[in-house]
């Protein structure tokens, strides 16, 4: 019996040697978790934010530029429209007619602006005043009293007429430049003016509502139709502070999943574009994040609708200001 329990005294005291030289020599942690807990090691997955919204990016209601009689309606609801493509017409005749006698106004002033026919007939009329002047001169000189001193003074008088005609001529030339060039102000003005009544499309898109019709009157600054651009859509959805610090979400691309009709699956990327800098609070704090993704068509529909619900992966890594690694740093700074 004595034996018996020296052996098992023995055996103890072995186990407890062999579990203290194991603590001595184990490895150490894994870098950056020493001081948090296990779950973290799920930090390096991409965020994936459930419930986000889609809206359009553009939707404007396009307004009449003047006012007037509404001549052509040229869309109606559901149709796609190209960018500066002509959707509806205002009244213009008369401004029109305004513009016709503008552009025939700016020809005349360049014309005039152009002509220096008076110019060199100056010129040539100064050369022929000052030849006679100095014979005169010279016919005095060489038998005196040749010519009397009212017919030299009259000779310079001319030859100092003909040098203030060309500075007048060149002066007039100069003022009809000025004038070309208020023509052409006021042919530009006539253009925006014919311009103003007529209604384009400010992008690529679809009509959403027509707001006028045809013949109707309209005011300036009154909406004729709503235009959304759908080939382009925004995401937002919310982020919490303990979980990702925006600095690392900045710019990075997304992958959006929307269910569509039947249960259909449709993908979209895009990128991060905004970050809200206005925190909220459900419980936790968090942020707003937002996506710009890009929309295509399939048999003439867009795949993917605004006001569907969606969920967006965030792929880390792919752009902004920290790297995935800063995110245990921050997560413990916020704590």
């Amino acid at each position: 019996m004595q034996k018996l329990t020296a052996v098992v005294a023995a055996a103890v005291a072995l186990s407890v040697a062999a579990a203290s030289s194991a603590q001595d020599f184990s490895l150490p942690a894994e870098p950056g978790l020493e001081d948090g807990p296990a779950s973290e090691a799920r930090d390096t997955d991409d965020p994936r934010v459930s419930r986000c919204r889609i809206e359009l990016v553009h939707d404007v209601e396009v307004p009449a530029g003047e006012a007037g009689v509404l001549t052509y309606l040229g869309v109606k609801q559901g149709d796609p429209v190209k960018a500066e493509e002509l959707i509806a017409q205002i009244d213009d005749r008369e401004v029109r007619q305004g513009f016709r006698v503008a552009q025939f106004a700016k020809r005349a002033a360049d014309a005039r602006a152009e002509n220096d026919v008076e110019i060199i007939y100056n010129k040539a009329a100064s050369l022929v005043a000052r030849e006679e002047w100095i014979e005169m001169e010279q016919a005095n000189k060489r038998v005196d009293k040749s010519v009397t001193d009212s017919e030299r003074r009259k000779a310079k008088l001319e030859y100092d007429r003909s040098q203030l005609a060309i500075e007048n001529a060149e002066k007039d030339k100069m003022l009809a430049g000025l004038d070309a060039d208020t023509k052409h102000a006021e042919l530009e003005a006539a253009r925006i003016a014919v311009d103003k009544r007529r209604v384009l499309s400010p992008y690529d898109g679809m009509v959403l509502e027509v707001l006028r019709d045809e013949h109707e009157w309209v005011q300036p600054g009154e909406p004729i139709v709503r235009i959304a651009q759908l080939d382009q859509l925004q995401v937002d959805g919310y982020l919490y502070f303990d979980e990702y610090d925006p600095r690392e979400i900045v710019g990075c691309e997304v992958t959006v999943e929307v269910i569509a009709g039947r249960g259909r699956k449709h993908e979209a990327t895009g990128r991060i574009v905004h970050i809200d800098p206005r925190a909220e609070y459900d419980g936790r704090y968090r942020y707003r994040v937002r996506a710009e993704i890009a929309n295509r068509q399939m048999d003439g529909r867009w795949l993917i609708q605004p006001k569907l619900p969606a969920t967006m992966t965030i792929h880390l890594g792919t752009g902004g200001n920290a790297t995935v690694g800063d995110r245990r740093s921050a997560r413990r700074t916020l704590r």
